[in-house]
């Protein structure tokens, strides 16, 4: 029951966080980022984060969070996934059946003995 919750708050993070990242305004142009311009704020110094960022930040970190919660073998179950497939069933061993040994023929044991001849 508890990985159902789990999996549920880690879809929601995933939705939240796309969106987010999607409704944020760009930082610059994209020129700006490939110039060696110092103005350039892309890897500068942050201001003042916004509301939307400060909500990506949260939703990577419950992203994460769960991500590495729903890996734990004690919440998700305690198989393996190599191990999920169809287990065979045992095989019975094959039992060995005294049968009679028949005698084995030789090429030369059988004596052929020549047809009367009819007379005239």
């Amino acid at each position: 029951m508890l990985a159902y919750v789990f999996y549920g708050l880690f879809v929601l993070a995933c939705f939240v966080l796309i969106l987010v990242v999607l409704l944020q305004p760009g930082k610059a142009d994209a020129g700006a980022l490939f110039s060696s311009s110092v103005s350039s704020t892309a890897f500068g110094p942050r201001g003042t984060q916004t509301l939307l960022a400060k909500i990506t930040i949260g939703a990577a970190g419950a992203f994460m969070l769960l991500a590495l919660l729903l890996s734990l073998p004690a919440i998700s179950g305690t198989r393996s996934v190599l191990s999920s497939g169809v287990q065979d069933a045992p095989q019975p061993t094959p039992t060995v059946q005294a049968t009679p040994a028949a005698p084995t023929p030789t090429p030369f044991s059988t004596v052929i003995t020549p047809s009367p001849q009819p007379s005239k």
